[in-house]
């Protein structure tokens, strides 16, 4: 037995041992106070205390002061009390060894059962792991490259590029396209294309755990690119970085050089279909005005053809320049019959001539105002037979509203297509120039020291972690033995 155990045991032991001595003390003390009763001497009580006051008092033949001790039973002398049995107390004393022992073999057993759970918890899995990282892995080497996609549009800036100053939409959303793209199954296509990309992860510098089975299929193939390389995209500045790791410097430096000549063919092949696209739109725009425009014109003849007038609006302008100089003349003629009437008879030839010149005159100004403001049905200003000969040539009024319609959706249909056309040329000149493109900052080099593994702290990890674990679990298996008791 430990010294550590011998010290916990010590307050259980010296309990168990006075229990033991109370047991056999117990028949002794009843066989010596009988014994002294049959000499007729003066016992010793249990809880009693005789003084030489209580001698005096005894001989004067007065009641003596008893001190009686609390808690402590005094036999009585005239009871009968038996006789102790051996077999009986052997029994007690081997029942308080057992306690004994058991209670020091409990001590014993707790402390290796937490030290075993420790060892297979903590110790193992640290030291596995610290064989490992020391003996087993192998160097990885990181080769980085830096770059933005950039784009040489002079135009306004969107309201959100102006208020926060970041890059615009279009040039974030292609450096979105760029990360993703890293990572895909296309880019492990190119790779492999342009590499020998499975050889250079089975490597046999490569340790059993990182090395690449050559013939994994695709979808594997591509978990495992998504573990050797790290696209870091800093939206704030449009700027992408990216990481490889290989098992040998030369190795990590051509995969980011490829990745570079890759994303910067995709950059370009972006630029260029977004220009044809911008061309192509702008191109359907003008034929969908020029459409537009030849439907105005075919409506605008239909409309002259039928109504035989080449425009409707000069037409009424110049009856109503009509109206206005048959109505000066009227104000003549009437001039000349009040001038005539007052020295000629009312059937003079001159009066008659006047009178038919001043009726002629109002059936021409009738006949053109109710060409100009007739209704359909005929009805209007002008009136008999005036009327009647208005009603056959139309409404010139209706005709001028229409004409100004078709003239007026002909003019903007003229606009749009210059409009379109404009756009057109601007697209045209666009695409003549590269509108986005890949700018680099930062080439692939070589790197001179591995990255990877961290050693040291890798190890450091597994055993916190180990550690951590153990203590949860330790205190889940108290807790149940607590709820257990």
């Amino acid at each position: 037995m430990s010294e550590d155990s011998s010290k916990v045991g010590a307050p259980v032991d010296a309990n168990l041992g006075e229990l033991g001595t109370r047991a056999v003390e117990g028949p002794a003390r009843v066989h010596e106070f009988r014994r002294v009763r049959a000499a007729g001497e003066q016992p010793m009580r249990a809880g009693v205390a005789v003084r030489p006051r209580r001698q005096r008092a005894l001989a004067r033949g007065k009641r003596p002061d008893v001190q009686i001790v609390p808690d402590v039973e005094t036999p009585d002398p005239d009871e009968s009390i038996p006789a102790a049995d051996p077999v009986e107390t052997d029994k007690v004393v081997h029942f308080i060894q057992r306690l004994q022992q058991e209670a020091a073999e409990r001590v014993v057993r707790k402390r290796p059962t937490w030290l075993i759970s420790a060892l297979i918890c903590i110790a193992i899995p640290t030291l596995a792991a610290a064989a490992y990282y020391f003996f087993i892995a192998a160097d990885r080497y990181v080769a980085e490259a830096r770059f933005a996609v950039r784009s040489n549009d002079s135009g306004a800036a969107d309201v959100l590029g102006m208020i926060t100053g970041m890059p615009k939409s279009t040039v974030v959303s292609d450096s979105y396209i760029v990360s993703d793209y890293i990572l895909s199954r296309e880019m492990v296509e190119q790779l492999e294309h342009r590499l020998p990309f499975r050889q250079i992860f089975a490597t046999d510098k490569a340790d059993f755990l990182s090395r690449l089975n050559p013939s994994v299929p695709m979808e594997k193939l591509v978990d495992y690119w998504t573990r050797r390389v790290e696209v870091y995209f800093d939206s704030t500045k449009d700027t992408i970085a990216v990481q490889v790791t290989a098992f040998t410097a030369q190795d990590s430096q051509r995969i980011v050089s490829e990745i570079v000549d890759i994303v910067r063919s995709l950059v370009n092949d972006l630029s260029a279909q977004s220009r044809r696209d911008a061309v192509r739109f702008a191109a359907g725009e003008v034929a969908r005005a020029e459409l537009r425009v030849r439907g105005a014109r075919e409506d605008m003849l239909a409309f002259r053809t039928q109504h035989n007038d080449f425009d409707p609006a000069q037409t009424a302008t110049a009856a109503l320049g009509l109206v206005a100089q048959l109505q000066t003349e009227r104000a003549s003629l009437n001039s000349q019959l009040s001038a005539v009437s007052g020295y000629l008879a009312a059937t003079a030839p001159s009066v008659q001539m006047l009178k038919s010149k001043i009726k002629a005159t109002d059936d021409e100004i009738a006949r053109i105002q109710g060409k100009i403001a007739s209704s359909p049905d005929g009805s209007g200003k002008a009136a008999g037979a005036a009327a009647e000969a208005a009603k056959g040539d139309g409404m010139l009024a209706s005709e001028v509203a229409k004409y100004e319609e078709l003239t007026l959706s002909q003019e903007f249909a003229t606009k749009a297509y210059e409009a379109a056309l404009a756009s057109l040329e601007r697209a045209r000149a666009d695409s003549d120039r590269t509108q986005s493109y890949l700018a680099i900052y930062m080439n692939p080099s070589v790197p001179q020291d591995s990255l990877y593994p961290r050693r040291v702290h890798d190890v450091f990890v597994v055993f916190l972690l180990a550690s951590v674990l153990w203590a949860i679990g330790s205190l889940g298996v108290m807790t149940v033995r607590d709820h257990m008791v």
